[in-house]
């Protein structure tokens, strides 16, 4: 909610009170801990690969690479399977 003039926002809080911005910036605070935790532990989990599973991870990706080299090539030269 925005508001047109300041005095607006200083009459809200002395109203409202403090409370409910703390509860928010509590709240919001909280969120972003725990998605920091769970990005961290998935960072973690995801992180080490052993040598066979990068060789197989780099294998497997150059093949989807060169087929779709291969497909572009086709399609370039206008030869359909």
């Amino acid at each position: 909610m925005s508001y047109p003039y300041p005095q607006d926002r200083h009459l809200d809080r002395k109203e409202k009170g403090e409370q409910p911005y703390k509860d928010a910036r509590e709240a919001m605070s909280q969120t972003e801990a725990s998605l920091k935790a769970q990005a961290e532990a998935y960072g973690e989990e995801h992180l080490r690969l052993s040598d066979e599973e990068r060789a197989e991870q780099l294998e497997t990706e150059v093949r989807q690479r060169l087929a779709e080299v291969g497909d572009e090539r086709r399609e370039a030269a206008g030869i359909n399977d």
